[in-house]
């Protein structure tokens, strides 16, 4: 296929690579976007090394702070895990999403449309990146991922001790995470169980977690507290070949953040989205991405029961810490996790 239709529903990471992907290939594409960007959205932000590559793959990759690993706390034991090969970024979203819309805006074959909602109009391919509560949903059903789960993030200035590492803290109450964004902020995210959940976790955690409180006197926000919930989805059926829709992204289901790859794997799928696309062939794409989703899900249910209470973190982190290195290559998408 040389010339194709492709309407897109969501600009978006998932949705905006496609189109760039797309319109590089000589495919026209219409690409909504409800929203206007730079807008904010709750996330962990972080993009994993495979992420990274897709990403310099398609559209090349933004001037964003580098991170080369992990850095694992719990009850006073760290551990440090690099990644295996490349490097990840910490994107704030609000910049990243805007810049990567731009590059599909100005992308040959491409005709962007911010600020405005989709309708139903549809060309032959229909593709919904309309995120984890897609309306594409209706037809393609999704389940909430168990145990429920809440995520708040924002960003902060004045946090000391920020290095070239996302910095993971388990605690009884949750978990928090660390991320340098540039010009000396830091992102903070923090990920409750529902029964757990507190409107003031990001505060109470920072004060919470000995090894951050002497960090955080001096912090000021610069950005809102935003929260998210229900936090992973399962979508076992992600294309209608009869009817030419597919879904990617969030919207083709997303695993636990703890896995911290939701970006990365969007990514990671777009040229097999769009192939599919050239082909014809939706199935292989959802081959394709269905088995990334599982091995990402797997991943995110065992990170998950290890890091189940601060005391268990600490003991896999010291008594199991041969497990961080393998677990660490599942998560970049180097193993298969089976």
């Amino acid at each position: 296929m040389s010339r194709a239709d492709v309407t897109i529903v969501g600009g978006g990471p998932a949705g905006a690579a496609l189109a760039v992907e797309l319109g590089g290939r000589g495919v026209r594409v219409v690409l909504y976007e409800k929203a206007r960007h730079p807008r904010l959205k709750p996330c962990g932000e972080g993009l994993l090394p495979h992420g990274v590559a897709a990403l310099r793959e398609i559209v090349g990759v933004p001037d964003a702070p580098r991170v080369r690993g992990l850095r694992f706390q719990a009850a006073g034991v760290s551990v440090n895990a690099d990644f295996p090969a490349g490097h990840g970024l910490v994107v704030r979203r609000d910049r990243f999403d805007a810049w990567l819309f731009a590059r599909a805006a100005s992308t040959p074959n491409v005709d962007a449309r911010p600020g405005t909602a989709y309708r139903g109009e549809r060309a032959r391919f229909l593709v919904g990146a309309d995120g984890a509560r897609s309306m594409f949903h209706r037809r393609l059903p999704a389940t909430v991922a168990r145990p429920l789960r809440v995520g708040l993030s924002t960003h902060v200035a004045g946090l000391e001790g920020l290095g070239d590492r996302v910095e993971v803290f388990f605690h009884d109450d949750g978990e928090l995470y660390l991320a340098p964004t540039g010009g000396g902020e830091a992102l903070v995210a923090a990920l409750f169980d529902y029964a757990r959940f507190r409107p003031d976790g990001v505060t109470h955690l920072l004060s919470a977690i000995p090894g951050l409180r002497d960090r955080a006197t001096h912090i000021e926000f610069t950005t809102p507290v935003l929260a998210a919930a229900p936090l992973g989805l399962c979508v076992p059926r992600i294309v209608d070949e009869d009817d030419g829709l597919m879904l990617v992204g969030d919207a083709a289901g997303t695993p636990d953040p703890i896995t911290g790859d939701g970006i990365a794997l969007a990514l990671a799928s777009t040229r097999a989205a769009a192939e599919a696309i050239v082909s014809g062939n939706l199935r292989a794409y959802a081959r394709r991405r269905l088995t990334m989703g599982r091995t990402a899900n797997r991943l995110g249910r065992l990170l998950l029961r290890l890091s189940r209470t601060e005391r268990r973190a600490a003991w896999v982190l010291r008594d199991l810490s041969a497990l961080v290195s393998p677990l660490m290559h599942v998560a970049v998408g180097r193993t298969p996790l089976d």
